[in-house]
């Protein structure tokens, strides 16, 4: 048994599972953070230029075929918006972190 508990600790260690856990706690945490400023402070200003969410049920009839437009464009405005606060955060840390540049 005390062979296996070393082995364990050897492998925690060895492949770095702790930073990778405190990696997906963070990510989880900072995924909170980010969707709390795009869903309260940055879709808000969108509502006013996108007002009402009908667009959103907008479909594309090719014959047979809807093509569910609007859900696809909100798919795309909402990655984008989240990209563009995951980017300005990312920027601020780093500009944080390092000043001197």
């Amino acid at each position: 048994m005390k062979k296996l508990k070393e082995e364990f600790l050897k492998f925690i260690k060895s492949y770095g599972v702790i930073a990778v856990a405190i990696g997906i706690v963070m990510g989880q945490a900072i995924a909170k953070v980010i969707t709390v400023i795009v869903e309260g402070l940055v879709m808000p200003v969108l509502e006013v230029v996108l007002p009402g969410n009908k667009w959103q049920d907008a479909v594309l009839h090719l014959g047979s075929i809807n093509i569910k437009l609007g859900l696809i464009i909100a798919a795309l405005i909402d990655f984008f918006t989240v990209s563009l606060v995951v980017f300005f955060l990312v920027r601020y840390i780093l500009k944080v972190e390092s000043p001197d540049k």
